[in-house]
């Protein structure tokens, strides 16, 4: 081979690596003549409207559902009673042990108003037990201030009808406790110095709207209605006006059904005393009656739930 032909062999040999080394040579780097690459500019992101439209959906009723469940609690106010409401006194006292915490949770089971009485015990506690009867019914030697309250919670309280169990006592601080949001309670309070611990506590479990304490006692009602909770005239209503229970803080009144036309014309709310069965229950709510006060609630308004 000539000298030429070797000279143009080594040129075109070089010439084939030269160009195989551009083809290996990687893209995103700059070419032996030093410019950079140009960018490949990104292709858009595309935007499904739809799609997000239902999630932003999703979402806002997620949203709802949490705060009605987690912000709210559903509970039975005054206001929301179905009328006629029905009261339990002293939780039933001719089916249950008077006063007694299986009584009053039997009330509300079976969607009657647990009315307790309320008293006060030698050390100050506010409980569950009317103080004339109480004693006789615990069998007790003395009168309810000789307790305190360990040694009124080992009482039991005696059923009124025979092969019944005995009760067991509760405290009004128990009550409210167990009971609060469940029902409305309407505790019958006598005198201003049970009336101070009795609100305190109706303030503490914020059931003022759930509340309705009964009373003739004129300092009584004056605490209750500055204390936004509802109070019943429990008294002598024959020698009362319905403008003057106004004026003392009253927003219901407690009647025979005799009286009830005459006090449903006022802006009181009228709870019926004394009603002999269902069908003058009946009647009384036609005349306007808001609700009726029972020591047997089932002789007046058969429930509508059913037991075992």
């Amino acid at each position: 081979m000539s000298k030429k032909n070797r000279r143009y062999g080594r040129s075109e040999h070089e010439q084939n690596t030269r160009a195989q080394a551009r083809s290996e040579q990687p893209a995103d780097e700059p070419f032996e003549t030093g410019r950079a690459p140009v960018p490949e500019r990104p292709a858009p992101k595309s935007f499904n409207a739809p799609l997000w439209a239902g999630i932003i959906v999703v979402i806002a009723v997620v949203a709802v559902l949490g705060f009605n469940m987690f912000s709210s609690k559903d509970r039975l106010t005054v206001d929301s009673l179905n009328k006629p409401a029905v009261a339990a006194l002293d939780g039933g006292s001719e089916v249950y042990p008077a006063n007694s915490k299986f009584a009053f949770t039997e009330n509300a089971k079976f969607g009657y108003l647990p009315a307790p009485t309320l008293s006060e015990l030698g050390d100050g506690t506010i409980v569950a037990a009317d103080p004339k009867s109480a004693p006789k019914a615990m069998e007790l030697k003395d009168d309810l201030a000789s307790l305190d309250r360990d040694s009124f919670l080992s009482q039991d309280i005696k059923p009124p009808r025979k092969n019944t169990s005995p009760g067991e006592p509760i405290t009004w601080d128990q009550m409210v406790d167990e009971m609060a949001g469940d029902t409305v309670l309407m505790p019958a309070v006598d005198s201003p110095e049970i009336a101070g611990p009795v609100l305190k506590k109706i303030a503490e479990a914020d059931i003022a709207d759930s509340t309705i304490v009964r009373t003739d006692d004129a300092e009584v009602a004056k605490a209750a209605s500055d204390a936004e909770v509802a109070v019943m005239f429990t008294g002598d209503y024959s020698s009362s006006s319905p403008e003057d229970l106004e004026k003392s803080g009253y927003s219901m009144v407690a009647v025979e059904p005799d009286a009830v036309s005459t006090w449903t014309e006022s802006n009181l709310k009228v709870w019926g005393t004394g009603v002999k069965d269902e069908k003058q229950l009946k009647e009384l709510a036609d005349a306007g009656i808001y609700g009726a006060l029972s020591t047997n609630p089932y002789s007046i308004q058969p429930s509508e739930v059913k037991s075992n």
